[in-house]
């Protein structure tokens, strides 16, 4: 295993649209097969996954070792947890990819729920267990509503992540399952912190902060974010600051100007700077070219071209 495990968009893509899409859901084999049924140690930054697995064997890899299971199974890891998987060829479920802000505005309103999936968890059951058959039935419904054109289906697809994830972690209540990590504070503190920049990026919180907001020093946090966001505090902060940029320049009429005041910079001249040493380009050019990439309705993909060849 690499001493730094890469951070990817979906899997082993390296690529990235300049507007990731909210959630996301395909067949376990539509993705596994272009990986030769191997997806390589890495996390995703801004994504949580929730695996449903109807049939088939496999491993999951998380960063305390390997877990082999056997169907029916259900595999939770939230953003920034390592993890990796080998399936059979005749593995058969869903993986359902949702962003993480949106997964945490599900959350906040259950502390204890939030605490539950805060770690990896590789959950198996007997067959026919009726607390698989509940995640399974979740997460069909809302794969049959993404797939489908049918007015409120968005309601009905956050009713049932929602639903998913709360049987989830009724079962990782009593399983023995669970991937603990090398340091599950560490990566405990990270999620707090992200939750906290979600709440607060806007008014440019200082990093002494969030770290009395967290009961630990600004030391203390600035490691934590380096084991775990692979960036300081400060970067951390920056890159919410530009994730929250890019959507309402992509999404919203705000002038340049009414963007970076929303953002908490006094000067449009030094956001226009912040932005541009980011992106490479100014915050105008961005917009033409986030429009122009939703005109040709690629908003939300990611290529399929680049593969992983790092473990």
């Amino acid at each position: 295993m690499p001493s730094r495990v890469p951070t990817y968009a979906l899997y082993g893509e390296h690529e990235q649209p300049l507007i990731p899409e909210n959630l996301h859901v395909e067949s376990i084999a539509e993705r596994s097969r272009l990986y030769d049924w191997e997806i390589a140690p890495h996390r995703h930054d801004l994504f949580a996954q929730l695996l449903c697995l109807r049939s088939g064997q496999g491993e999951v890899v998380f960063a305390d070792g390997r877990e082999p299971f056997d169907a029916p199974c259900v595999i939770y890891v939230p953003a920034l947890a390592e993890h990796g998987f080998r399936f059979a060829r005749d593995i058969d479920g869903l993986v359902i990819t949702v962003v993480e802000h949106r997964m945490q505005a599900l959350l906040q309103a259950a502390p204890e729920l939030a605490e539950r999936l805060a770690l990896p968890r590789c959950l198996r059951f007997a067959a026919g267990a009726p607390e698989f058959m509940q995640v399974e039935r979740a997460c069909a419904l809302l794969a049959g509503e993404m797939r489908g054109t049918a007015p409120w289906r968005m309601h009905i697809v956050e009713a049932s992540l929602a639903t998913a994830l709360v049987f989830v972690a009724r079962a990782a209540a009593t399983s023995q399952h669970g991937a603990e990590g090398p340091s599950p504070r560490s990566l405990q503190h990270a999620q707090r912190f992200r939750a906290l920049l979600d709440r607060s990026f806007r008014e440019q919180r200082s990093v002494e902060f969030y770290a009395r907001e967290l009961g630990i020093t600004p030391t203390q946090l600035n490691r934590v974010c380096r084991e775990v966001l692979d960036t300081s505090a400060l970067g951390a902060l920056h890159a919410r600051l530009m994730l929250e940029a890019k959507r309402d320049l992509a999404y919203t009429r705000l002038s340049v100007k009414e963007v970076a005041l929303t953002l908490g910079f006094a000067d449009a001249a030094y956001f226009t700077r912040f932005f541009t040493q980011r992106t490479g380009m100014s915050p105008s050019e961005f917009r033409a070219a986030a429009r122009r990439q939703m005109k040709l309705g690629v908003v939300g993909t990611t290529s399929r071209r680049t593969r992983s060849t790092k473990g």
